[in-house]
């Protein structure tokens, strides 16, 4: 069994980052930094996120709208945001 996100982060073998935690029904996920390198440094331009046999690949914009539909939700309790998120 998967950690939690709160563990500490840990290497894969190319020594990008990767946490690696189980979600509310106890399936494996992770949250691990990309190859792709469109930004320095490596590691810095995208992402992979979810259950670990069917991750989503996304980028540094995608991780930024999510950040702000996260955050409405946490605030609010609905994905919607506010005009100033809205940009």
């Amino acid at each position: 069994m998967k950690g939690k996100l709160t563990d500490p982060v840990e290497h894969t073998l190319r020594g990008f980052e990767i946490i690696e935690f189980t979600d509310r029904y106890d399936s494996e996920c992770s949250l691990q930094q990309s190859s792709l390198a469109e930004f320095e440094p490596p590691g810095s331009s995208a992402v992979w996120l979810g259950v670990d046999d069917d991750r989503m690949h996304l980028d540094v914009e995608q991780v930024k709208t999510l950040i702000a539909r996260l955050q409405a939700w946490l605030d609010t309790g609905s994905f919607e945001l506010s005009k100033e998120d809205n940009r």
